[in-house]
């Protein structure tokens, strides 16, 4: 069976960034990413420092958790931060920094620097991807988590899911502790303090050093629970005003309005949580003039925080990645530019290429690098700026304290560098580059490098004016031409690998041949798949490629990808044996009842194979029409061997007298295709094709006759299908034994509905075997034997709702199995909307079941609307404009309103503010019926269900 992420991806992904050029780069090349499945995250954040300020790390954490909760609200409706975050995970990436001290990704961040890929896939990944995976990796449960992102920690045995705020540390020398932050932790694991860059005497005299003078480094990773990030928030100032979530008088709001000054998550932040650091030392490392706000509000916030649950966890694996310089990165990826076999680049060794194009030859010697970026020129012209370095060179170090070009110091080299920058200023500062075309731009560059900037003439840019000036749609769009490559070559193998990418947002990026070739790729390997789900899966992506290229072989790879669900369905249900006599008398007959049913929340849950990959929950209810089970079945033993079926409703018959007759294929729009599987299944007719009708019939005793009626409108909406399918084994299996097992018909009739091709979930025959108001849940996995518990509801909520509730027939048809299959489609292609929606639909329907508990109408009502509009978000076909204008009609006296199944048509339960309303609902539908067959149905609850009685 095909698995999702293993460990599951992240409910959000927040990206911090410095402003908005790098937040627009950020939404763009990271959306991407995520839409690819390249990042375990199921929908991307990207939250600038606000107000256009560096406001720190501690500034970035409260401002992305405060962004996460408000994206939360938007789903769910306000609440307070932690009940928002409580059961999400969730990732914030510090993606900020400027890459000083690597110039090659200043412009698009180091997060998207290539990295190299340990799954086994050629060529790179991205820091990004990297961190990600790695975070997840090691967050099983529910938990905000938070770091660094230019820095890769294994987090090799460490618990983040311990309660409150845990921070990950590893064990390294002094020396390496006197470069990071370090923490002090006491026998019980809890954090007695945390010191910045500390020396080997402050260290000792902390209590921070350890056995083999070892020190606890930070590695920047923290995780919260719900409660420790809601409880920062809080003390921050966010709380909940008039219905929405507000950052009120706090840190936050002093850190937006950029009265605090950077404030740094590693430092004051933390620093202000263990109870052993006084005012004094905190103080201290705050600063902050007295009475300034600074001061404050972070006095205020130490008050909030200190004291709470804070412990640290130590990473045993490998010591953390943490490539922040040239050197360094080239240690790790000598060749994660072009390497030295392309024709255009001649190189010696130890080069890294960024924005450079394939087509641009260039010859580099040991050391060199080359940045190229495009750029706005000061009368809004597309020029480009090329930088060249050599990898010792950093872009941090003042030039008058030391600051290189090409290895030597620039001061030696100029002799006076005040014409190329200011006092105190960098490389990063030095107007040492020209702008024009990326061959003139690259020339003037490297002549600067290696002869010195007194070789070159013309106007002079610096690289933070580039950077200022950057023209970030060339910049995305150079990116989008390598993604483009990129798909093309590995796209089919994407899909094989990842089966959680949405196939659509690859697809929709290739053109047309190259579309279909990926659709035949995916075609042969669905083909090849032994697992009926990974073959389906493969499949429907075929088709959504295939519909890309134009290609008409799309709906044949949908069917097919339908054709292996089912066969995941329906493979492991053995039909009944053919060799059971009846055990009714020749005179006897057996007559079944049934009522319709109305799903009231989790519906899509229940169809495979969305509850084969996450299991189903739904809440319905069984329904009566006018008093009476609408559904009936009738069996009767017949003298002659031959199989009779009649319908009532359609006034049809039909006689069978061999087998082939029997097995022919299933097609819903013959009526006979129910009654042929049924007695498939119930083994009334032989399973081989072969075999005699009339040899079996003689062992039966005689044949059969069997007879449908179905009192209920066509498209309705209330599962009649499934339940006729389910009313009907019934019967056949009444006509061989003494009794009726209803778990085993409920998973029969799914075997029913896959052999029709109608393609049918489990929740219809659930409420139509089942009677009155119950909540049945599935685990995943192919076997899909729903666990049916019975909601004992107080009486006066039943009446309520019966007195509330008008359900009215639309008398628009619509066949469910249309809308199954492209809902279907949509899932087994990973559509983002499909694949979110489900876990809201399950929660849905475990909250309706505790409105429906306690009585509490107000809270079924809200339920009732929330599983609407999660229903028409699921699947925007579910309603259409004449339906809507039926319910519009009604609409100042409707709480909540839904068309129950999969929509499209049918009937339409509509729930009014009250009793009054209710009334007056009914008097206008009975005297402005929507269309002549449009009419009025009291809701009555079936307390009973499935009847069956031998006559």
């Amino acid at each position: 069976m095909t698995a999702f992420h293993d460990p599951p991806p992240f409910d959000l992904l927040v990206l911090t960034a410095s402003d908005a050029r790098q937040a627009e780069i950020y939404r763009h090349v990271v959306g991407r990413m995520v839409e690819d499945g390249l990042v375990a995250a199921r929908d991307l954040l990207v939250v600038p420092d606000p107000g256009g300020r560096r406001v720190g790390s501690g500034g970035a954490t409260l401002e992305a958790g405060f962004q996460a909760a408000r994206h939360f609200a938007a789903e769910t409706g306000p609440d307070d931060p932690a009940s928002l975050l409580h059961g999400k995970r969730v990732a914030v990436v510090h993606s900020g920094g400027e890459s000083r001290r690597l110039p090659a990704f200043a412009a698009a961040g180091k997060i998207l620097m290539p990295f190299p890929r340990n799954d086994g896939r050629p060529g790179s990944g991205t820091m990004l991807e990297a961190i990600v995976a790695s975070l997840a990796g090691a967050t099983r449960g529910a938990r905000v988590v938070v770091a660094s992102g230019d820095a890769l920690v294994t987090l090799d045995g460490v618990r983040l899911d311990l309660p409150g705020l845990v921070g990950v540390a590893q064990s390294a020398s002094i020396e390496r502790g006197s470069r990071h932050g370090v923490y002090v932790k006491a026998s019980d694991g809890s954090v007695r303090d945390i010191l910045q860059k500390p020396d080997e005497l402050e260290a000792r005299d902390a209590g921070a050093v350890r056995r083999g003078r070892m020190l606890l480094v930070d590695t920047g990773v923290l995780s919260f629970d719900s409660e420790s990030i809601g409880r920062w928030l809080r003390v921050a100032g966010v709380t909940l005003k008039n219905g929405r979530l507000v950052v009120g008088p706090g840190l936050l709001a002093g850190i937006r309005a950029g009265r605090t000054g950077p404030i740094e998550l590693y430092n004051e932040m933390l620093k202000a949580i263990p109870a052993a650091v006084d005012a004094v030392t905190f103080r201290r490392v705050a600063g902050g003039e007295p009475g300034s706000d600074r001061r404050r509000l972070l006095s205020e916030w130490r008050r909030g925080v200190r004291g709470m649950e804070f412990r640290v966890e130590t990473d045993r694996g490998r010591s953390f990645l943490h490539p922040g310089t040239t050197p360094e990165y080239l240690d790790l990826v000598r060749d994660s530019g072009r390497d030295g076999d392309d024709e255009r680049i001649r190189s010696i060794g130890r080069n890294l290429v960024t924005g450079i194009s394939a087509n641009t030859r260039l010859e580099l010697r040991r050391g060199e690098c080359v940045l190229a970026l495009p750029i706005r020129d000061r009368r809004d012209r597309g020029r480009w700026l090329v930088v060249a370095h050599h990898e010792r060179d950093d872009f941090k170090t003042p030039i008058d304290a030391g600051g290189t070009l090409g290895g030597r110091s620039l001061l030696d080299r100029t002799g006076s560098p005040e014409e190329f920058v200011e006092p105190g200023g960098t490389l990063r500062e030095a107007r040492l580059w020209s702008i024009g075309s990326v061959g003139s731009s690259l020339a003037h560059a490297l002549r600067t490098l290696r002869e010195g900037p007194r070789a070159t003439r013309g106007t002079r840019w610096s690289l933070v004016e580039a950077l200022g000036r950057l023209d970030v749609p060339r910049l995305l769009a150079h990116r989008d031409r390598w993604e483009q490559a990129r798909l093309e070559s590995e796209g089919a193998d994407l899909i094989r690998r990842r089966p959680d990418v949405p196939v659509g947002a690859i697809a929709d990026r290739l053109d047309g041949s190259v579309a279909r070739s990926v659709a035949s790729e995916l075609r042969r390997s669905s083909d090849a798949a032994s697992d009926h789900l990974e073959g389906a899966r493969l499949a429907a992506a075929a088709s959504r490629f295939a519909e890309r290229g134009g290609d008409d072989r799309r709906d044949d790879d949908l069917s097919r990808a339908l054709a292996r669900v089912g066969d995941l369905i329906a493979a492991p249900i053995e039909p009944a044996s053919d060799d059971r006599p009846a055990t009714v008398l020749p005179d006897q007959a057996v007559w079944c009842t049934a009522p319709v049913r109305i799903d009231l929340a989790g519906g899509w849950s229940d169809p495979p194979p969305m509850c084969v990959d996450h299991g189903g929950t739904v809440v319905n209810a069984a329904v009566l029409l006018h008093g009476k089970p609408p559904i009936q079945a009738f069996s009767k033993r017949l003298d002659e061997p031959k199989i009779v079926v009649h319908s009532v409703d359609l006034g049809s018959s039909r006689v069978f007298t061999n087998t082939r007759q029997l097995h022919a294929p299933g097609d819903p729009a013959d009526w006979t295709t129910l009654p042929r599987m049924a007695l498939r299944l119930a083994g009334v007719t032989p399973s081989d094709p072969r075999s005699s009708l009339r040899r079996r019939l003689e062992r039966l005793g005689g044949g059969v006759v069997l007879t449908l009626h179905s009192a209920v409108p066509k498209g309705s909406g209330m599962g009649t299908s499934s339940i006729l399918g389910a009313t009907v084994l019934a019967c056949l299996e009444r006509l061989f034994g003494d009794g009726i097992d209803g778990a085993s018909i409920i998973e029969r009739t799914s075997a029913l509905e896959q052999m029709m091709t109608t393609r049918g979930g489990w929740q219809d025959q659930v409420g139509g075997i089942h009677g009155g108001l119950k909540i049945a849940r599935t685990s995943p996995g192919p076997s899909q034997r729903p666990v049916v518990e019975s909601l004992a509801a107080p009486s006066e909520f039943l009446q309520a709702i019966e007195a509330r509730a008008i359900l009215l027939y639309s008398g628009e048809q619509r066949l469910a199995r249309d809308i199954l299959e492209k809902v279907v489609g949509r899932y087994l292609t990973r559509e983002r909307g499909a694949v979110r929606i489900i876990g809201r639909l399950k929660d849905g329907a475990e909250a309706m079941a505790s409105a429906i508990r306690s009585g509490d109408i107000d809270e079924f009502t809200r339920r009732l609307a929330e599983y609407w509009r999660l229903k028409r978000a699921f699947d925007p076909a579910a309603t259409n404009p004449r339906i809507d204008a039926i319910a519009a009609g009604h609409a100042r006296d409707l709480a909540a309103w839904e068309l129950p199944g999969a929509g499209g048509g049918g009937f339409v339960l509509m729930l009014a503010r009250d009793e009054s309303a209710a009334a007056r609902i009914r008097r206008r539908a009975d005297r402005r019926p929507a269309n002549p067959l449009s009419r009025r149905f009291p809701l009555e609850i079936d307390p009973v269900g499935l009847t069956v009685t031998v006559l």
